[in-house]
This record gives C-alpha cells, sequence and structure tokens, in this order.
C-alpha cells in the first residue's frame, strides 16, 4: 500500500481518539433506586442487620458504619431531590438512630444506590 493510501485511515483513526469519554450506562433507575433504598431502610427500622440484608434474595449490599456496629433506626425522612452520581443515584436522607441506651441521634447523610448487576447502597462520605 502506498503512503498516501495510509493518510484516509489514519485521519479516521485519530478522530476517534482524545476527547471527553461517552458517559457510562447508569445502573440504576430512579423508580428502582428508591424503592431499594426504601426497602433496605424498612428492613434496618424493623432489625435487619447488614448480614440479613446481604442474605436476602436479591442481596443487599449496604455499607454504613452504624448499620454495621447495629445502631437501631428509629426514622428516615427523604431531603430534597436525588441526583445521578457516577452510574448510580444519590439520596440525602435524615436518619434518627440509637446507639444502645444512648439518646437517639439526627444526622443527614447521602446514600448512592445501584440496582444492576446487584443492589448496592453506599454511604457517600463528601456529601450532604
Amino acid at each position: 500500500m502506498k503512503p498516501h493510501h495510509l493518510l484516509p485511515l489514519l485521519a479516521v483513526l485519530a478522530a476517534g481518539c482524545g476527547g471527553d469519554p461517552p458517559p457510562l450506562d447508569m445502573a440504576t433507575t430512579p423508580e428502582k433506586s428508591r424503592e431499594a433504598l426504601v426497602a433496605a431502610l424498612d428492613a434496618w427500622k424493623g432489625g435487619a442487620t447488614r448480614e440479613t440484608l446481604a442474605a436476602q434474595t436479591p442481596p443487599v449490599v449496604f455499607a454504613d458504619d452504624s448499620l454495621t456496629r447495629k445502631h437501631k433506626l428509629l426514622d428516615y425522612k427523604f431531603e430534597g431531590e436525588p441526583k445521578a452520581v457516577g452510574t448510580g443515584i444519590t439520596y440525602v436522607v435524615t436518619l434518627t438512630t440509637q446507639d444502645g441506651t444512648r439518646p437517639p441521634a439526627t444526622r443527614k447523610l447521602a446514600y448512592r444506590v445501584v440496582t444492576s448487576p446487584n443492589i448496592a447502597i453506599s454511604k457517600e462520605d463528601t456529601m450532604p
């Protein structure tokens, strides 16, 4: 092949390089993510532990230190509108928890939720 015949091929290859990468596909929908978070919070409020959530069908991975330390969830309330972050959706929630005999504590935090390929809920350290 003559070198000048390679120019169109090189131009096509170069056009595909650089620039911003395409956005990642979402790993959930607003409906599925909220449903999964409400179900997990209701289960925690009902006495479920991280282990019982992971053992249910479908399993739920719920990463929150308060749940891991077996604090009791007394109440929760969603705040504002959810936001797409990465491949998940983040919700700001006000939780009222109790640790043993200490008085109940209220705090606002954010959870990022994905539902595909598995349900995973993780506390966001940089929000709200």
